[in-house]
């Protein structure tokens, strides 16, 4: 994943197998094609297990937050955490837990909160067999800001999966999802959420696209 680090360069997260564990790394690159960083990268974390699907937005301070998908626990849940322009890490050593839910949570996605935190927003089966969307508030420091382990974005009956994410342009953001709910391969829903997490559409999002077939 690749985000601007509004200077000219880039900051770069990845996936890193160098010790046989996959963790999660990243790198900064100026206008010039130099990295200012540690050769191949600071630690962003390197707890036990897999940490996978990283994703990463800027911070507005030269800096970024990275989210990912995490299995220390046995439980995949999801972490995050702050690297700032110099590539030290800003919150808690290998991250902060964003959701530790029962059952499984992937597929995060983030963007900047535009206050040098962060929306988070991933896939979640605490429900039970389907998944549901979920989303956190992350503020600059590390703290997060709704309810414990996030706020639902959308519970309707059967599978609602792969979410995206954008800011809505007013403190808050947007995220759109493929939704099962009408028992076919799925249509396409969104859902407007504040800046202190609560929803601004109708419940469970409104339907963009639920023509026939899948979307």
């Amino acid at each position: 994943m690749i985000s601007s680090d509004g200077s000219g360069g880039a900051i770069i997260a990845w996936q890193d197998y160098r010790y046989g564990n996959t963790d999660i790394y990243a790198g900064r690159v100026d206008g010039s094609g130099t990295v200012v960083w540690t050769p191949d990268g600071v630690a962003i974390c390197a707890a036990a297990d897999a940490q996978t699907s990283c994703q990463l937005a800027a911070d507005g301070s030269g800096g970024a937050i990275v989210t990912w998908r995490d299995n220390r626990s046995g439980n995949t849940d999801i972490y995050a955490q702050r690297v700032n322009a110099i590539g030290a890490v800003q919150w808690a050593a290998d991250g902060i837990v964003v959701c530790a839910a029962a059952n499984i949570q992937y597929y995060p996605g983030l963007i900047s909160d535009g206050t040098g935190g962060a929306f988070i927003t991933w896939q979640d089966y605490r429900g039970g067999s389907f998944p549901d969307i979920y989303a956190q508030g992350v503020s600059a420091s590390g703290e997060t800001r709704w309810t414990t382990d996030g706020v639902a974005v959308c519970t309707a009956r059967y599978s609602q999966v792969f979410p995206c994410i954008a800011p809505d342009g007013s403190g808050g953001l947007i995220i759109a999802w493929q939704d099962r709910r009408g028992g076919g391969y799925g249509e396409l829903y969104a859902q407007s959420m504040n800046a202190i997490g609560a929803a601004r559409w109708k419940a469970d999002g409104v339907g963009i696209c639920t023509a026939p077939n899948t979307q």
